[in-house]
């Protein structure tokens, strides 16, 4: 039996392997759905800083995902006018259409799970106790 890091690491990878068919047919991956389902909760344009803090990931993470979802047509960018070496992020509206169509497949496929409810709890409390980026706030 794996230790709970190795399990946690290992249920992470099988996730995504199978959440791909929901995907398919948008042709984006798991992890473009997560940057696309984290834009479409926001009221307008956000920085690419909050929004890799917000999926706890790199901003260079960010930068590589953001030209390959532009090249898509589901984003767009615009310069911050509070920092000019940032720029914000935003749905197009072709990417808002790919998060309505996609949306109810992949609620029913987490539905199919069962009651996740204390997992993601669990989840949470470990990401907050483990993101230094979170604690600076």
């Amino acid at each position: 039996m794996p230790d709970a890091v190795t399990g946690i690491i290992q249920l992470a990878n099988l996730l995504q392997k199978k959440l791909a068919p929901v995907f398919e047919k948008a042709k984006i991956t798991p992890q473009q759905w997560f940057v696309l389902a984290a834009l479409a909760e926001q009221d307008g344009p956000i920085t690419l800083v909050t929004l890799a803090r917000h999926l706890v990931v790199t901003k260079q993470n960010m930068t590589g995902m953001m030209a390959r979802l532009e090249a898509l047509g589901v984003v767009e960018r615009e310069d911050d006018p509070s920092d000019l070496r940032s720029w914000r992020i935003q749905l197009t509206r072709r990417g808002r259409t790919v998060v309505d169509k996609v949306r109810p497949a992949y609620d029913e496929w987490v539905r199919s799970l069962g009651d996740l409810e204390a997992l993601g709890r669990t989840a949470q409390r470990l990401i907050e106790e483990l993101d230094d980026s979170r604690k600076r706030g």
